[in-house]
């Protein structure tokens, strides 16, 4: 029986699409309603029983091999493992798409610290994505940011973009860059990596218990293909 490697989480996006983010490499994989069945049973060590039953239901004869060649491709994905440490399945996060409505402009000193909070994520980007999250999870013991002051500080990491930068800026800066403006100011946020299906996408937002910072414009909440968070750091429990 294999297992899932520590740092694979996983959220289903409707239609039968799973995305799946491994942490230790940065690496996306988005899952039809198949493949997630030969995960599952490669998991729970039934794989030989999958293939019977879907040779019962009719599967072209090399349904086998195609079945072993979907585990390999898994295994060679770091979403399984034989040795070492290991889960059953990583359990999804609790909904976080729920949009904060709340506009503050930011001040002078939130726009400062803005500043320090863009250096500092532009430098955390250059680390691996683990490494980011980890750190992150240092955050877990501040209390709360209010809506107002998470709007207030979203809008100063927008504002103090500098157009002479030469690299990229984009959603996963800006988020980052506001949760840890937040955290110099005392206060905790959630960093947010998730995905929407069919076209498959990625995206990273903001999110307090107040709801969620960074859907807008083009990464607007869709009813029909919603942004579904799949990794989150620090941790978001279902009791926040």
């Amino acid at each position: 029986m294999m297992r899932v490697p520590p740092g694979v989480h996983r959220a289903s996006l409707g239609g039968g699409d799973v995305a799946v983010l491994a942490v230790r490499t940065g690496k996306w994989q988005w899952m039809n309603r198949p493949t997630e069945e030969i995960w599952s049973a490669a998991l729970s060590g039934t794989v030989p029983e999958l293939v019977a039953r879907l040779r019962d239901h009719g599967a072209a004869a090399g349904v086998e091999a195609t079945v072993t060649a979907t585990v390999e491709q898994l295994h060679r994905a770091g979403l399984l493992t034989e040795t070492g440490p290991g889960t059953a399945m990583p359990p999804p996060m609790p909904p976080v798409t729920a949009v904060a409505a709340t506009h503050e402009q930011p001040g002078r000193p939130v726009r400062l610290l803005a500043r320090i909070g863009l250096a500092l994520a532009l430098g955390m980007m250059q680390l691996p994505l683990r490494t980011r999250m980890r750190l992150l999870n240092g955050l877990r013991h501040l209390p709360a940011a209010s809506p107002s002051m998470a709007a207030a500080v979203a809008a100063a990491v927008s504002m103090v973009r500098p157009a002479w930068w030469p690299g990229r800026i984009a959603c996963m800066e800006v988020s980052l860059a506001t949760v840890l403006t937040l955290a110099l100011r005392g206060r905790r946020a959630h960093w947010v990596i998730g995905a929407r299906r069919m076209p498959h996408e990625a995206h990273a937002w903001v999110w307090t218990p107040a709801g969620a910072l960074g859907l807008t414009g083009r990464d607007t909440n869709d009813a029909r293909r919603p942004w579904v968070g799949v990794a989150a750091a620090p941790p978001i429990h279902s009791n926040e």
